[in-house]
């Protein structure tokens, strides 16, 4: 009489369609075939092997799997690979530096009191054979002259850029202050960087509107209404726009 529980991993790996050959061997989900679990993709189909046998049945299942879908054995990470481990590395790691001697701090909190001792010493010092001096009215003026070099140096390297640039457009042709940031934009510069240029390039919109209204009549004939309305399409408000054509005859 055969004795079934004799060899139950065997019959478990019969069961499964693996042989005493190929039981250590992964079953490629994509081709079928067979190959060692050292490879880092099927050597036949070339898929990448994120697969495992699973230690309870020896069926082929994903490594990120929780459960073998063949026996529902749990897929259990390493150790090193949970939380509680790094955690407790962690604890261990704050302890052993909280544990370490003081002796070099004690060293260097007393160094650090003889130092402000010795520097209140000299300062104290200091301020007496100063004290007779009075001239605080010198260091005033020099904070008030200080005090524009520090406006001039808050503007960061992309704001001075884009003022420079706006500068030179304006040199050259007349823009509206929406229409000078829309250049600055296409050529790079953030909205931020070319709103900055334009409020502070220092020009006068009216009169952009003014030259820009001449440039068109040079050009082509234009109504009133529709020369207003082409330097309100270029981004002038209605005034500069009404200012525009008012300089220019109309």
């Amino acid at each position: 009489m055969k004795d079934t529980n004799a060899y139950p991993d065997v019959e478990l790996h019969e069961e499964n369609g693996q042989t005493p050959e190929n039981k250590d061997k992964l079953v490629c989900p994509r081709c079928g075939k067979r190959f060692e679990p050292k490879e880092k993709k099927c050597p036949h189909c070339g898929m990448k092997n994120d697969l495992m046998l699973c230690k309870v049945c020896g069926a082929t299942m994903a490594k990120n799997a929780k459960s073998c879908p063949k026996c529902g054995a749990k897929n259990k990470k390493p150790f090193y690979k949970r939380f509680w481990f790094w955690l407790v590395v962690v604890i261990v790691l704050l302890m052993a530096s909280c544990s370490t001697p003081k002796s070099s701090g004690g060293s260097t909190t007393a160094d650090t009191k003889n130092e402000a001792t010795s520097s209140s010493a000299v300062t104290s010092t200091e301020e007496t054979v100063s004290e007779p001096q009075v001239a605080e009215e010198p260091a005033v003026s020099e904070e008030a002259e200080e005090a524009p070099t520090e406006e001039e140096t808050t503007a960061t390297i992309g704001e001075m850029n884009a003022l420079r640039s706006a500068k030179q457009y304006l040199s050259a042709m007349p823009f509206s202050y929406s229409g000078l940031i829309q250049q600055l934009e296409y050529e790079g510069y953030s909205t931020e960087d070319a709103t900055y240029a334009a409020d502070n390039c220092e020009a006068d919109w009216n009169e952009q509107a003014a030259k820009a209204a001449k440039n068109y009549l040079n050009s082509m004939a234009f109504s009133r209404d529709s020369l207003i309305q082409q330097l309100e399409y270029e981004g002038y408000t209605e005034e500069q726009a009404i200012y525009g054509v008012e300089q220019n005859g109309y």
